[in-house]
């Protein structure tokens, strides 16, 4: 049995509100490159591409038209509005509005969508829980879409559970034939001391019954972001080892934390999870992924996964003791992310660009060897 665990950052469309983030982010860095290329005294004809590329992340391109809609870049922000001039879209005497509309959400490039789908694609794993999904609809049609007609990889049973996210992201997870939820429970109403909701985006509790009988608990969540508090954090953190110890104390062996929790291992907002005895996959002997280029190879850099793997760690898979030692292999794919300086790693040939990124994350998995023990103790009788 293969699990992973994505962080997909929207199947076809972002919010806004993220895009904006990312764009502050990364615009040092686009403009840095930008003026580099810039004072080169000769230029490839890659450069000139490359710039053309910048040009249009850094939003020197404001406006565009299509046949039934004009499309403006105002300040960063899409608006459009009706290009048919039959309609004439006036102000009244109740508003001001002058006929453009606010884009709420932006959509991805179709070669990020298809990126998004050869990351899981590529590990065929048997459960797939995702981060940062928009809807179920959606959901539903990327099944459809890249995984329906291949029988091997069809996931017949799919969910989607709304969360807290004020951008409208939930959780949703992914099944192949013969594995079945038996139950979930969101914590999305949990609230702390001060009343307040504990998690800001969600933490479900999945319990699957595998094809052999055997039965898995999953803990996926989403902790608080970078940009918020360590102690908002380390409420929710607590709250996930309090469940996980609340299984184990009921005997249950068989049991999976993944998911974002947005600081590396060491920091002190996620020790009540990692002081519970879980074990991270990429402590395993097996753990395979295509290391850093050059020189970063053969580095180990403070809050990376581990040498030669020197993204900083914010995506885990971590097991139970009992289902370590049943790890049969375990790894990471990085393929659908673009590195936006050192260190690099080897990505899809279809990447040309940062917007044919699958995700700013990588796919965590581990395949397990879950015995039947029905099927055992029928042996034995």
């Amino acid at each position: 049995m293969r699990i992973a665990t994505f962080n997909i950052q929207n199947l076809f469309h972002r919010h806004l509100d993220l895009i904006e983030m990312g764009y502050e982010v990364k615009f040092e860095v686009w403009r840095e490159e930008f003026e580099g290329l810039l004072l080169k005294e000769q230029r490839t004809v890659t450069d000139y591409s490359r710039m053309r590329e910048l040009a249009e992340l850094l939003g020197f391109h404001k406006s565009s038209h299509e046949p039934y809609l004009s499309m403006k870049n105002i300040d960063g922000s899409l608006y459009v509005k009706s290009a048919m001039k039959v309609k004439q879209w006036k102000a009244s005497y109740l508003t001001d509005w002058n006929g453009w509309i606010k884009l709420r959400s932006v959509p991805l490039s179709k070669n990020a969508v298809i990126n998004k789908a050869k990351v899981i694609f590529d590990i065929d794993a048997d459960i797939v829980l995702l981060q940062e999904v928009e809807n179920r609809e959606s959901l539903a049609q990327f099944n459809e879409a890249f995984f329906k007609g291949n029988q091997k990889s069809n996931y017949r049973r799919i969910m989607h559970i709304q969360g807290n996210d004020a951008t409208d992201l939930g959780m949703g997870i992914l099944l192949k034939e013969g594995y079945h939820i038996k139950s979930v429970k969101s914590f999305s109403n949990e609230r702390d001391e001060l009343g307040k909701l504990l998690f800001n985006v969600d933490f479900h509790q999945y319990k699957i019954k595998t094809p052999n009988n055997k039965t898995l608990y999953i803990l996926c969540c989403q902790l608080a972001g970078e940009d918020q508090s360590d102690s908002s954090r380390k409420k929710q953190a607590n709250k996930v080892a309090e469940v996980y110890e609340g299984l184990r104390l009921k005997g249950k062996e068989n049991i999976v934390i993944l998911g974002t929790l947005n600081v590396p291992s060491y920091s002190g907002s996620i020790c009540p999870i990692m002081e519970t005895g879980v074990k991270d996959v990429v402590t395993h002997t097996s753990f395979s992924v295509l290391p850093d280029t050059g020189a970063d190879a053969g580095y180990f850099r403070m809050g990376a996964y581990r040498k030669g793997v020197n993204i900083r760690q914010k995506d885990y898979l971590l097991v139970s003791l009992a289902l370590f030692e049943k790890i049969k292999g375990c790894g990471m794919n990085r393929k659908g992310m673009w590195p936006l300086n050192k260190p690099e790693w080897e990505t899809y040939d279809s990447m040309k660009n940062e917007r044919d990124s699958a995700s700013d994350h990588p796919l965590l998995w581990a395949e397990l060897a879950l015995e039947d023990s029905l099927r055992l103790l029928k042996k034995s009788a």
